[in-house]
């Protein structure tokens, strides 16, 4: 019951913003009393499904943010090629513990994540649209927030969408269907690398999908009344104590 709410949940800010996984579920998850990496492994699994919902529902409802969307998922697919190199390479030595690792990279990403939002230059967004520079930005930004997302569930919401919305002059609604696209695409590559690790639950995918799905539904309706201004602040204030309860629990 527990798993089937916190998926709710998820479901709600996944469908309304693109965010919402790493932000919400993953940590979540630890806090209910898993192991970080079946909490990012099973989450990871979850996202290839709920954000395949979400965005199939933001293009149903006109949402979709244009052709420049395939550059950003070609960024993703490099980043989850460096976050397995990272892996294999054993940059992360044997001696740490994962689990503690995990999760402290979590909740410090969740905390810059939230100083991120509230940094957003909505200006220098539509600016560099009119300049013509979106574009060449969009790869760096898809192939940095693809490695992270790899390694620690977390940011094809809570990082990519302000990283959008101060390069881009994308409405809440297309950067959440740009956001959904890109978690689907970049999930369904990161979840191998935890398959081999073992870091799956299949009934905790199950309980959390349950209440993830309806919740994407609703949320995808809730992006058209969501202002731009309550959406940074909600995230933000949401993000900060889940990562600062991370950190201390």
């Amino acid at each position: 019951m527990v798993e089937a709410c916190i998926g709710l949940v998820g479901g709600l800010f996944i469908g309304s913003t693109g965010a919402g996984l790493g932000l919400i579920v993953t940590p979540l998850l630890i806090l209910a009393g898993y192991s970080p990496p079946v909490a990012v492994g099973t989450g990871l699994a979850v996202s290839v499904v709920a954000k395949l919902v979400g965005a199939l529902v933001h293009r149903e409802l006109g949402h979709w943010p244009g052709r420049d969307v395939w550059i950003l998922l070609a960024g993703g697919v490099c980043g989850v090629a460096v976050a397995l190199f990272l892996l294999e390479a054993a940059l992360l030595p044997r001696h740490i513990d994962f689990d503690v690792w995990l999760r402290r990279a979590l909740a410090l990403m969740l905390i810059l994540a939230a100083a991120a939002l509230l940094k957003i230059d909505r200006v220098r967004g539509a600016r560099l649209a009119a300049l013509g520079r979106t574009r060449a930005l969009l790869l760096p930004i898809g192939a940095a927030v693809g490695t992270l997302q790899a390694l620690t569930s977390a940011g094809s919401g809570s990082v990519l969408v302000p990283l959008l919305a101060s390069t881009t002059d994308w409405t809440v609604a297309q950067m959440a269907a740009a956001s959904n696209l890109f978690g689907c695409v970049v999930g369904g590559l990161s979840v191998g690398m935890y398959f081999k690790l073992g870091n799956f639950d299949l009934q905790l995918f199950y309980k959390v999908l349950l209440g993830l799905l309806p919740g994407i539904v609703a949320g995808g309706l809730l992006s058209r009344c969501i202002s731009r201004g309550w959406f940074v602040r909600g995230i933000a204030a949401v993000t900060t104590c889940i990562g600062v309860r991370l950190l201390v629990g």
